[in-house]
């Protein structure tokens, strides 16, 4: 029975890698819960730019925005001028660069334009890292090894964390999903990255400087998904070409200047003109004397539209307080079956398209006029029972987003509504420009582009399971996506770190055995041939029956072992388990093979506690691989069999979970190659 869920588990594990690569629609359909809910106006600085954000010090770091085209905008750190002005273009985007300025802090920032002006307070200069891949970079500090203690004691002024939620766009955005910077406090730091905070902490602790990481990542995702679609088209043609043209196809549906919720409204006056004649959203002055007085929240069939299955428009007259004034307020509708617009004063304020959910809403300051003539407009569209509100009526209210439990504005009550056109005559909703985690592009464009060109140190990827099948063309793929994020920073070569795949499943019983081996080679060759780059070895710190090894510390460790030697000027500093050089066939017998190892650090040694050296494989010219003896010699391994008479090849941990103990005596695991390509 073990044996059958073992390999059901790693049936299901390979079945979603593969799905995964395959062609799939860049358009999911039915709405999907990362659909956008609210209009999002370009705001005066990019979110990136906040209080207690890290910024990247020692190089002119670059800062953004949106104001009215001409606007002057001037920057100020620690009440000096920084003699940085930037002009607002047409678009209205502003951008200019400050510093460089040395690690420290805090410090305050104050940036000013005509008619707005920002302060950030508790701001660090330090070193940013943006950390990205699949779910294994994805897990939290929570989830990972004594996660009880380690959520107790992250408490680190110098650490903060920025995370980017999943967002995968047709189109590259402007900004990412709301997010803000956070600090290294146990509140925050449980829901950090596990790889990325155990590496920020290596470093603020041996370099003592502050340390910055933007978290990035989507679990199950491939490669080719963090790719910008311009550097797929122009190093990869052929290998997502019909992606590629799927995506163009469905990207040109939408036209140039496609506005989701422009879209809707659109939609509405399309379905129902009469709506758009009478200005049922905006017109505080319309007649309704025809329209229904309805409970809310009640399902519509309950109450004066028992039979309607279709749209609904609903109307009401909101009182706002004296005290609410100037204030951004949440608007609460509770739960809606099955789809909603809303609109206030006149304004489209949200859409969501799952029923059943629970819909709240951000209502700007600007839009927000204090008596009783705001006017709230709801479109819903529903094809079965319950229909419409369907909540408490507690539930629902408006209520301030800085005070919730103040100024209560209760929104249950009659409202007057008006049945529209019935389902089966209403044409499909629009859909935003969005696509699942295995659209190509799709997170480059939603997660990466919209940072872009925020000033980083460099990178860390946990990545290639997903891509794990396709090891020859991740080879070339890895390369594409280090050189494309390389020039779209904008701060040259940075340092790209990668994390080699972990161990996993049944411990290794054949020479060769299927997996990951392939992977972790192109890995290891990416870090050999693309310039700045390193790798962190995992090889025996994974968990053979899950997934995602728990043992983020030690991943974060090895990985500031690797940017301590090569981004920190550590060059004695030992950063990596033994890495083949070369091979000598003993040139009198010629029945052994020598491997020169780099990186032995003290010297080779076998894995405490072990007797013999392990997980070495050999050949002859017909590579046939049969277990070889394997011992350390000085700074060597000699490897031979009996079987194989004159030893053409050897391959060291070669399969998914190999029996690999090779370390050097700082205790770093040997990486796993193979001589035979």
């Amino acid at each position: 029975m073990m044996r059958y869920i073992f390999l059901l588990r790693i049936s299901l594990i390979l079945l979603l890698v593969m799905i995964s690569k395959s062609s799939v629609q860049a358009q999911p359909k039915g709405p999907q819960p990362w659909w956008p809910t609210q209009p999002r106006a370009l705001p005066f600085l990019h979110p990136l730019f906040s209080t207690d954000m890290v910024l990247q010090r020692g190089i002119k770091a670059p800062i953004w925005g949106w104001s009215n085209p001409g606007d002057q905008i001037e920057i100020q750190v620690d009440g000096k001028s920084t003699g940085a002005i930037a002009i607002a273009g047409v678009d209205g985007k502003w951008t200019t660069k400050i510093g460089p300025f040395p690690a420290g802090g805090p410090h305050e920032l104050v940036i000013s334009g005509k008619n707005k002006k920002e302060t950030l307070t508790n701001v660090l200069f330090g070193d940013v890292w943006l950390c990205s891949g699949q779910s294994n970079m994805n897990w939290p500090v929570r989830l990972s090894n004594n996660a009880e203690v380690e959520v107790k004691n992250a408490n680190h002024k110098h650490i903060r964390s920025f995370t980017v939620n999943f967002f995968s766009s047709l189109v590259p955005m402007k900004l990412p999903p709301e997010a803000k910077w956070e600090m290294c406090t146990p509140e925050f730091a449980k829901n950090f990255t596990g790889v990325g905070y155990f590496f920020a902490r290596e470093l603020n602790e041996k370099i003592k400087i502050p340390i910055g990481i933007i978290h990035s990542s989507v679990g199950a995702s491939a490669a080719e998904a963090w790719t910008s679609g311009s550097a797929l088209r122009k190093q990869m043609p052929d290998d997502f070409k019909d992606r590629l043209n799927e995506l163009d196809m469905t990207s040109s549906a939408y036209g140039s200047n496609f506005d989701f919720f422009q879209a809707l409204e659109k939609w509405t006056a399309k379905v129902d003109p009469q709506s758009a004649k009478e200005k049922y959203t905006s017109n505080s002055n319309l007649d309704t004397s025809s329209w229904v007085d309805i409970e809310v929240p009640k399902p519509w069939n309950e109450t004066g539209l028992k039979d309607h299955n279709g749209l609904v428009w609903f109307r009401n007259t909101i009182d706002i307080p004296e005290s609410m004034k100037g204030k951004d307020l949440s608007l609460n509708l509770s739960v809606i079956n099955d789809a909603d617009i809303v609109w206030f004063n006149g304004t489209v304020v949200g859409s969501k398209q799952i029923p059943g959910n629970t819909r709240t809403y951000l209502l700007d300051s600007n839009l927000v006029k204090v008596g009783k003539s705001n006017l709230l407009v709801v479109a819903i569209v529903n094809k079965a029972s319950p229909r419409g509100f369907c909540s408490q009526p507690t539930n629902m209210n408006i209520r301030p987003v800085s005070n919730p439990g103040k100024d209560i504005v209760a929104l249950k009550g009659i409202w007057k509504a008006k049945a529209s056109v019935k389902f089966n005559d209403l044409p499909p909703f629009p859909t935003p420009q969005l696509g699942h985690y295995k659209t190509i592009t799709g997170l480059y464009n939603g997660m990466i582009a919209p940072l872009e060109p925020y000033a980083i140190k460099g990178a860390l990827w946990y990545q290639g399971e997903a891509n794990g099948p396709f090891w020859l063309q991740y080879r070339r793929l890895l390369p594409t996506l280090i050189k494309d994020w390389r020039e779209r920073f904008e701060v040259g070569d940075f340092p790209f770190l990668i994390v080699s795949l972990a161990n996993l499943n049944k411990l290794q019983t054949q020479p060769i055995e299927p997996g990951w081996a392939e992977i972790r080679e192109s890995q290891w060759r990416t870090a050999r041939t693309v310039p700045n780059t390193g790798l962190a070895m995992t090889i025996d710190i994974g968990d053979p029956d899950n997934i995602h090894p728990r043992n983020k510390q030690e991943a974060g460790r090895r990985l500031s072992l690797v940017a301590r030697h090569l981004v920190y000027g550590e060059k004695e500093l030992v950063y990596s388990g033994p890495e083949f050089v070369k091979m000598e066939i003993d040139q009198v017998k010629k029945d052994k093979i020598r491997l020169h190892f780099k990186n032995i650090g003290g010297g080779l040694m076998i894995k405490p506690g072990d007797k013999k050296l392990t997980g070495f494989i050999i050949a002859g010219v017909d590579k046939k691989f049969v277990w070889a003896d394997a011992i350390i010699e000085g700074e060597t391994v000699m490897v031979s069999s009996p079987e194989i008479a004159e030893p053409k090849f050897v391959r060291y941990g070669w399969a998914w979970n190999p029996i690999v103990n090779l370390f050097n005596k700082e205790g770093l695991p040997a990486i796993t190659f193979r001589t035979d390509e």
